[in-house]
């Protein structure tokens, strides 16, 4: 390996340990999802287990077994702390930027390229994002890519074909246990139809990709076959139909199910680099019957697999199409590359021109924000100064763009873009009580300090078990059950309300502002209900049978 390639190396490997795990513990895990695997890991902790998960003291089978251990092992190296939560993501996501750099130097064939690609990925707002947070998805994605690495590895060096075969398969097997079947499908799925392109399916013939798939078989099925001989129905029915079958079939965010959800989330999930993403796409169906590259065929298979299956799915949600989103960086960067050598100058000023666009956009947008949301946005950063000046960088970018100094101005932008990043963080702190139970959740325990059942609100029923170590109960009259089953009270009637206050000697409850007005509405006359504080979106209620 060359010294450019060490160093290019080194760059990506700090730049994406400060992207991603730089100020994990700024902000306290977020609703409903970062609690929700959070306090699985907790409850098994608490259990000393490793191999179910449990959640409201009820064994629970959302997703399979991998990370919630792997947040079990944070939590006893780091204690059980946001940072720590979030650190498995983090180094995964690391590990995505090198496993794409890795792949870019064998099938592009150029260090460069591969350096883009890449960069592309790690400063995309979506894996940064993800990153940054406790879902499945990152580490599911992450694995798919180095199966498939491991994969083309293979298909390109017979002396590594055994050794790539072999790898191709452990990588599946894990992403079988972090998110379930689909993390063998996918790359298998991948891989097949690559080879059908290329005319090579006689590729599978070989004795180790019969090994191989024994061999991902006896990594993955041993959880599985414990699970089952231990629960039976519950587990499956459970794991493999609703929580599998139901969201092929049935949307759990309906809004979401509509045929242009994914397309959307490709091109705005790559931001900064879309534009070149969609001109990726544009060119690649062009050059698809003359000129296409067998890398780049290796591509398209892999992201027309993950985009098909989750397409015909109704239940739709952006985290779902992440283990697609390496390849659509290595197509983008292949794309600017080329044009780079063809035209720097003119690619370079496209760029800076959607980076102008992106700052107007955004200046503007805080300015609409504040007026319709101002709760969400602080008062001590004045909203017109801060459009001002985002509105101003792009200004004095585009003048010098008009006069030729392109570098001055991407360095601007860049600068820019930095200073955007800054001050999100620094005004997380406003932002967070609209987007974690954490700091409601604090006020409880300083007034209930015996064990009692919290009354909350539906999507706040996680955090605040997770952040009171409480047991909850869940105030939903005239509306929808959620679509994993909650072993938990769920209170649908007037009726149910007011028995479950009256077995209380008194009643905390973290709740919306409907569902104070409905407290208010239905049991003002036979209990007194107090609004102790209002935090973010959260209603803060101490409720009390009034006395005859």
């Amino acid at each position: 390996m060359s010294n450019v390639f060490y160093q290019r190396f080194l760059i990506l490997l700090f730049l994406s340990i400060a992207l991603f795990l730089g100020g994990n513990n700024l902000v306290h895990l977020t609703d409903p999802d970062e609690v929700f695997y959070t306090l699985t890991a907790r409850e098994m902790a608490d259990r000393n287990e490793w191999l179910t998960p449990y959640i409201f003291n009820q064994p629970q089978f959302e997703k399979p077994i991998l990370t919630y251990d792997l947040i079990r092992v944070s939590f006893d190296a780091f204690g059980q702390t946001p940072f720590a939560a979030r650190f498995f993501p983090a180094v995964f996501a690391c590990f995505g930027v090198l496993g794409i750099y890795a792949l870019g130097l064998f099938g592009f064939g150029n260090e460069r390229r591969a350096f883009l690609a890449a960069l592309v990925m790690a400063t995309s707002a979506f894996y940064m994002a993800m990153a940054k947070t406790v879902f499945t998805d990152m580490i599911f994605s992450v694995l798919i890519l180095y199966s498939l690495l491991s994969f083309y590895l293979a298909y390109l060096n017979p002396d590594f074909r055994r050794a790539g075969i072999f790898s191709f398969y452990i990588f599946a097997a894990l992403a079988v246990l972090a998110k379930g079947p689909l993390g063998l499908l996918i790359p298998l799925a991948a891989v097949i139809i690559f080879l059908l392109y290329q005319r090579e399916i006689s590729f599978l013939k070989t004795p180790w990709f019969l090994i191989g798939f024994g061999l991902c078989l006896v990594i993955s099925i041993p959880w599985y076959w414990y699970e089952i001989s231990k629960y039976g129905d519950v587990f499956i029915k459970e794991f493999f139909v609703n929580d599998h079958w139901r969201r092929l079939t049935e949307a759990e965010h309906r809004s979401n199910d509509t045929w242009y959800f994914y397309p959307i989330t490709m091109l705005a999930g790559l931001f900064p680099w879309t534009l070149f993403v969609a001109a990726a796409f544009v060119d690649l169906f062009k050059r698809l019957k003359f000129t296409i590259k067998p890398f780049e065929y290796f591509l398209l298979s892999w992201i027309l697999v993950v985009f098909i299956i989750f397409q015909v799915s109704h239940s739709k949600l952006a985290s779902y199409i992440l283990p697609m989103f390496p390849a659509l960086a290595l197509l983008a960067a292949n794309y600017i590359d080329e044009r780079l050598e063809q035209y720097q100058h003119r690619v370079l000023k496209i760029f800076a021109y959607c980076m102008i666009g992106f700052l107007t956009v955004l200046g503007i947008g805080v300015l609409a924000a504040h007026k319709a949301y101002d709760v969400y946005i602080p008062t001590l950063v004045p909203a017109y100064w801060l459009s001002a000046v985002l509105i101003s960088l792009g200004g004095i970018s585009l003048v010098l763009l008009f006069r030729e100094k392109i570098r001055e101005a991407l360095i601007l932008l860049g600068f820019s873009l930095v200073s955007i990043f800054i001050t999100a963080f620094m005004i997380v702190g406003f932002i967070e009580p609209h987007i974690s139970m954490n700091e409601a959740c604090l006020y409880v325990p300083s007034l209930a300090m015996k064990k009692t059942t919290i009354l909350t609100s539906k999507p706040y029923a996680r955090g605040v078990a997770f952040y009171t170590h409480q047991e909850v109960a869940v105030l939903n009259i005239a509306g929808e059950n959620y679509f994993s089953p909650h072993p938990i009270p769920i209170i649908t009637t007037e009726e149910a309300l007011e028995i479950f206050l009256a077995a209380q000697q008194e009643t905390y409850a973290i709740v919306r502002k409907s569902q104070y007005e409905d407290i208010k509405k239905h049991v003002s006359d036979k209990f007194q209900v107090n609004l102790l504080k209002i935090s973010g979106r959260n209603y803060i209620l101490k409720i009390d049978p009034i006395k005859p």
